[in-house]
């Protein structure tokens, strides 16, 4: 068997696709959010990861379609993405309320009221568009092209594309998670926490065969966990937000200095986000099965998207 070269399919092994892409990708992002650009840095970060990711998709792993990492919008993909930040929304106002009734946060105001803060929406404004991006080229890093290729490269022998598919999920999980091992303030519970929330954005993914739900859910959980109810988001103290608290109580709770994702209050959260994911998706219409993309292999896939062109 050839280390590098997969002769049967043409390309790159998925183990070397994989490394190639984490190398590249990790320094793009880095490269892009240094740019001195007011808040709109990571909008160009959002576009150079999107660049990166076409040209290894298209050319690298030799795909014929963008369906399988499913970025193509259409009306079902924006209202998925809507309900996903609508989720993301409601949990995590039912975080604030757990912390707030149980007394570990204290509520000291709403940001317009503070002194001498009279421009206190430009920074909430620029919390958003990096919120809004972040979700964007962290999925599509994480979940677009990770999840394939790792299901890909796992689909051998026995392990057929589904059984490949939840060791997928595993490891891309696990990379999104050890992503934000240098975080501030960050602990091993907080690194488990956000392999599991990786696990939770993975979910309607795989069944969809969407990126819309992932997206709506990444965005709106940082958004208003930081620009809204004033937590820490992922060890990171937020500027622009709306309500300002100080946080209390046990660590192992409520994240204290990392924020909820920290602590067991994000562990709920989580698990929260993923039962009503799963309703509302079964509601839609959709079976609670993998998509045909995780189901099949590249092969397969690459045919079906030959038949539709």
């Amino acid at each position: 068997m050839q280390p590098v070269m997969n002769k049967k399919e043409q390309r790159l092994r998925a183990g070397v696709r994989i490394f190639v892409y984490i190398v590249i990708a990790f320094p793009i992002v880095m490269i892009g959010n240094a740019f001195p650009f007011g808040g709109f840095q990571f909008i160009s970060t959002a576009v150079l990861c999107f660049g990166f990711f076409w040209v290894m998709f298209r050319f690298v792993d030799n795909r014929s379609s963008l369906q399988i990492a499913g970025v193509i919008p259409d009306k079902t993909w924006w209202v998925e993405c809507l309900v996903g930040i609508l989720i993301a929304a409601v949990v995590m106002a039912i975080i604030y309320g757990i912390q707030f009734l149980s007394g570990t946060i204290q509520f000291l105001g709403y940001s317009w009221n503070a002194p001498g803060n009279s421009s206190w929406l430009n920074p909430v404004i620029i919390f958003l568009i990096q919120m809004m991006s972040v979700g964007f080229y962290e999925e599509l890093m994480s979940r677009s092209y990770l999840l394939p290729n790792f299901k890909e490269g796992f689909s051998f022998g026995k392990l057929e594309p589904r059984k490949a598919t939840f060791l997928a999920v595993i490891f891309s999980s696990s990379i999104f998670g050890l992503a934000h091992g240098l975080n501030p303030n960050v602990t091993i519970f907080a690194i488990l926490n956000i392999v599991l929330a990786g696990v939770m954005l993975a979910i309607p993914f795989v069944i969809t065969g969407r990126l819309a739900y992932s997206v709506g859910l990444h965005f709106g959980w940082n958004f208003f966990q930081g620009g809204v109810f004033g937590f820490r988001v992922s060890g990171m103290p937020i500027r622009g937000t709306i309500i300002q608290i100080q946080q209390g109580g046990e660590e192992l709770w409520t994240g204290a200095s990392f924020g909820p994702e920290g602590g067991l209050v994000g562990t709920f959260g989580i698990v929260l986000v993923v039962i009503c994911t799963l309703v509302l998706i079964k509601k839609s219409g959709i079976p609670l099965q993998m998509h045909s993309h995780f189901t099949n292999s590249y092969i397969e896939n690459e045919g079906l998207s030959k038949e539709k062109d």
